[in-house]
């Protein structure tokens, strides 16, 4: 039988569904910035895209969203696809590259987030 000193309980914080949100928003709906994040170092396949979300960004989109998100970015002229080739010459997988558009809306997209974020952290802007 335990005593009361040897259970520790642990209080873990209840995130408000507004906080969950964010998260949400951040991260699945705009998952198309991580995805050029990463393209911008180098081709990559779908599943690949995947791993490296979740490895480097701590979040794991469905399967199912990445490939939905690739194609809208090759549809919108953001990503292509290519197909690369192995050792023996067959075709390897299709690989996507940011493209020069790819490379200036997220651009963009890095000078609206970082004025959005000094508009709402920053100390100096009077309300």
């Amino acid at each position: 039988m335990n005593s009361p000193d040897d259970v520790v309980e642990i209080k873990v914080p209840r995130e408000s569904k507004a906080f969950q949100r964010l998260v949400k928003n951040l991260t699945i709906d705009l998952l198309w910035i991580w995805i050029l994040k990463l393209l911008r170092s180098g081709p990559k396949y779908a599943y690949q895209l995947k791993q490296e979300i979740q490895e480097h960004f701590n979040f794991s989109p469905a399967t199912v969203t990445n490939y939905t998100i690739l194609y809208l970015l090759e549809k919108e002229g953001l990503v292509e696809k290519t197909e690369m080739t192995n050792s023996i010459e067959r075709i390897d997988r299709k690989y996507y590259v940011i493209t020069e558009y790819g490379e200036e809306v997220m651009s963009e997209a890095e000078q609206y987030l970082a004025a959005t974020y000094k508009k709402l952290f920053s100390e100096n802007i009077s309300i």
